[in-house]
Formats: C-alpha cells, structure tokens, sequence
C-alpha cells in the first residue's frame, strides 16, 4: 500500500513541476503549419536552414522564422504597353504569363522580386518579338507569338526558379485610324465579293 501512495506522490509532484514548466518551455517552441501546394523557407537568426513541406513542424530555441511560398501555378497580367512594330505601328499588348515556383530558394534568395522579374522579362520579349513584325503579319501571327515569347522568357525564369508554363496575347489594340482603315478595307472586299445578278 505504501508504495502506491509513493508512486501517486511522486506522478503528482512530476504532473505539478511539468505544468509549472511548460509555459517557460513553451516560449522555446515555434510551430510553424505549411498549407497543402505551399512551402516554407526555415530560417534561423536570419539564415536559411531548410524547407518544410506541408504539414505541421515544430522548432525549439529562439530566432527561428518561416517564409512561406506557393507552389500553385498562377497567372499573371503583363498589362497594356505600346509596343512599335516593323512597320513603325503603335500597338497596346497585353500578355498572360501562367507559371509555376519550382526551386522556391532560388526565386527568393537570387532576386529581390520574382514577379517583377516575369513581368520585366515578358515585356521585354514582347518588344523584341513585336518589333521584328509587320502589323499585318502579326494579326496572322497573333496566336504564333504566344510560342515565340514562352521561348525568350523561359530560360530567364528559369534561372530564377519559376517556371513558365505558358505566355499568351491577351488583348491586341490598334490605333483609331487603323482600325478605321481595316473597316474600310473589309468594307471593299465584301462589296468586291457581290457580283451583281443578271
């Protein structure tokens, strides 16, 4: 009988001292929770240590923090710019750049800004591919140029850690008088199309 009252003695005296304990080990202990499709950069006084994976982590010490990324894939508007075309045109262009973070410690340690870095590279592309086409050419060229930019923006993303899965036109808008100049020019040709019965 005496050594039950020992051992429920001594699980009272140890129940006691751990939750006399656990609110200053509690100030020890981080937990960080990574959301399903993210990723989370762990840091420790500043210095990336690792990556967590979804699910629920838990650090003890002092000075750790987490980063967190998404992995989903996303898209994002390069807005309407003007862009001069070969034969001295002014267009307003507006791309759709689908992607994806693939090496997160890239896209956050080798740049200040990823996303800015797509859009900067998408516009640059656009410039370049545009700039070497007719107005004409491009209207029948306008879903050719989709590939043409996926291929000069990729690599660059890909130094970064993003990967581009897709670029495409989005809007396409002309000045006022060459789409007045189209309409009439389409007028023409239906008109030229009529042969008058007899």
């Amino acid at each position: 009988m005496n050594y039950i009252i020992l051992f429920a003695t001594i699980a009272l005296v140890i129940s006691a001292a751990a939750v006399a304990v656990w609110p200053v080990l509690d100030k020890f202990r981080r937990v960080f929770c990574v959301p399903e499709g993210w990723t989370g950069l762990v840091y420790h006084h500043g210095l990336f240590v690792r990556r967590n994976n979804a699910g629920r982590h838990v650090v003890w010490g002092r000075g750790w923090t987490m980063n967190l990324i998404d992995l989903r894939k996303a898209s994002t508007l390069v807005s309407s710019r003007e862009v001069l075309t070969a034969d001295h045109v002014n267009l307003k262009i507006s791309l759709i750049v689908t992607h994806q973070v693939t090496d997160p410690v890239k896209a956050v340690h080798e740049t200040q800004s990823w996303p800015g870095d797509l859009y900067n590279a998408a516009q640059i592309a656009l410039r370049a591919v545009v700039s070497g086409v007719a107005v004409e050419a491009l209207l029948n060229q306008r879903f050719d140029i989709g590939a043409q930019l996926l291929a000069r923006v990729q690599p660059q993303a890909a130094r970064i850690g993003i990967n581009v899965l897709a670029v495409e036109v989005k809007d396409m808008i002309f000045p006022a008088e060459l789409k007045r100049a189209f309409v009439a020019q389409a007028g023409q040709k239906s008109c030229g199309s009529r042969r008058p019965r007899g």
